[in-house]
């Protein structure tokens, strides 16, 4: 396992026009609230996903346009995934926002400190259900995408048959959760290395962006190659591979 995970880490370097590339990432990454460079990673994202990573190597930035379209409908997905979580976060920072205007004239009017006390465990109970939701809809829209990605299809992403099984999945499961792993992992990477060169205006941020680039690459190279092949999830004790009726067993 240890060989196979270095062979993956190693793989984005199969090219040799790679420093171009992770430059370019690099540069999407740092700039990545606003909405362009987000949704060319994304399309990228999908880009990587389609790639063959036995023979291929790592996917240029070549054309945008396609790019573009191809992660518009990416984020689209990755987007409706996180609705639950995103809805449950706003609503505990209102009540929380809600809870603090009413405290200001509490003294003044006792309704207030009613309200003052019950709009604070629910902003509290509302932002522990969203922080808690949170890892499940990353988790069902990286499952969501890369139905996306390997049938060009965004009806698929949010097939509920399909991504149930696949998300049910042990072995879906543990893929998502090593990839998880190398993105944060370099994620602490690129915070320490930002740390670390404060002093050179510019220069941290554009370092940081490139390991969160690199590493986000090595997360999908582990996530697809660890995934197992569709239709060989549900195997039973025994072994035997449990299909849907009038499917063909693989």
């Amino acid at each position: 396992m240890t060989d196979d995970f270095d062979s993956l880490v190693r793989w984005p370097l199969r090219t040799d026009e790679w420093p171009r590339t992770v430059l370019v990432g690099a540069l999407l990454v740092a700039t990545a609230p606003l909405v362009l460079p987000s949704v060319l990673l994304a399309g990228y994202a999908v880009r990587l996903l389609r790639t063959d990573f036995d023979d291929g190597s790592l996917p240029a930035f070549d054309d945008p346009r396609s790019l573009v379209g191809t992660g518009t409908r990416a984020a689209g997905v990755v987007v409706a995934y996180h609705l639950p979580a995103a809805v449950l976060l706003t609503a505990g920072v209102g009540a929380a926002s809600a809870s603090l205007r009413w405290r200001a004239p509490a003294t003044l009017r006792p309704a207030a400190v009613v309200a003052s006390l019950t709009s604070g465990p629910l902003s509290g109970a509302l932002a522990l259900a969203g922080a808690v939701v949170l890892p499940v809809c990353g988790y069902l829209a990286t499952v969501g995408l890369t139905a996306y990605a390997t049938t060009d299809d965004v009806a698929e992403a949010f097939a509920v048959g399909r991504i149930r099984r696949r998300a049910l999945s042990i072995a879906t499961l543990r893929a998502w959760l090593l990839g998880s792993l190398v993105t944060v992992v370099t994620g602490v990477c690129a915070i320490v290395l930002a740390a670390a060169t404060t002093a050179i205006p510019g220069v941290g941020h554009l370092l940081a962006g490139a390991v969160r680039f690199y590493g986000g690459v090595v997360a999908l190279v582990v996530w697809s190659e660890t995934l197992p092949v569709e239709g060989t999830e549900n195997r039973n004790e025994s072994g035997m591979q449990t299909t849907e009726p009038g499917a063909e067993p693989t």
